[in-house]
């Protein structure tokens, strides 16, 4: 089993470590399992460089991201501190936008991407008129992180109009990207409209993680 594998297995393992201690509020436990995970991530990222094929440009476009969520994942423990919500947003605005700029200069724009563009949109102008009511004073730092995600989410998607990426990578990214967007929607929807409790998230931001991480081991 390749080493990169091994690695993915115990970040998994981690994963439900880490999901059992958000769910219990379990910070004690939370802050070794939610850095060492990324931390697990970066070193997936870094082993594709051993492989004949890889590109250093989503190797290093993946670590940075990575480097920046793993300063979120030491500083931002306690989810029910607004002002801890606040620096996450921050940091993770940081995070994403270094995925999806790196995305941007290896793949470029395609003219599909206007389709997907407006779907994205559509879709993140209904979820905020449905928040915005329970936003409260986070009304403004929600609106300009909401336009982030489903901005790196697309640029995922756009790797499939291209030949820079291989099938799995594209799949990889895009499932990584949705899932870490999924994960924060179920946080809004907990945390200020109060209509779901909190389930999947920790799933779905550290899986969302680990699949981006995997994705420059697999170049064709």
């Amino acid at each position: 089993m390749r080493l990169h594998m091994i690695l993915a297995a115990i970040a998994t393992i981690c994963i439900g470590i880490y999901w059992w201690a958000r769910i219990n509020n379990d910070l004690s436990v939370v802050s070794i399992v939610q850095p060492l995970i990324t931390i697990l991530c970066i070193g997936i990222a870094l082993l594709a460089l051993r492989l004949h094929k890889h590109s250093r440009a989503l190797i290093l476009c993946i670590s940075c991201g990575l480097a920046v969520a793993l300063l979120g994942d030491f500083l931002n423990l306690n989810m029910n501190d607004p002002y801890v919500v606040i620096r996450g947003l921050v940091i993770f605005v940081v995070a994403y936008m270094t995925y999806a700029i790196g995305l941007t200069i290896i793949n470029g724009f395609h003219f599909k991407d206007i389709f997907v563009g407006v779907v994205a949109l559509l879709f993140n102008a209904a979820l905020m008129i449905y928040l915005w009511p329970h936003l409260g004073e986070m009304k403004i730092p929600g609106l300009i992180y909401s336009l982030i995600l489903p901005f790196l989410v697309t640029r995922a998607i756009s790797t499939f109009f291209s030949g820079k990426f291989s099938k799995t990578q594209s799949v990889l990214l895009t499932a990584g990207t949705g899932m870490v967007y999924l994960g924060d929607i179920e946080f809004a929807l907990h945390a200020y409209a109060q209509v779901l409790p909190m389930l999947a998230g920790p799933i779905l931001y550290a899986g969302g993680q680990l699949l981006i991480s995997l994705s420059p081991s697999y170049a064709e």
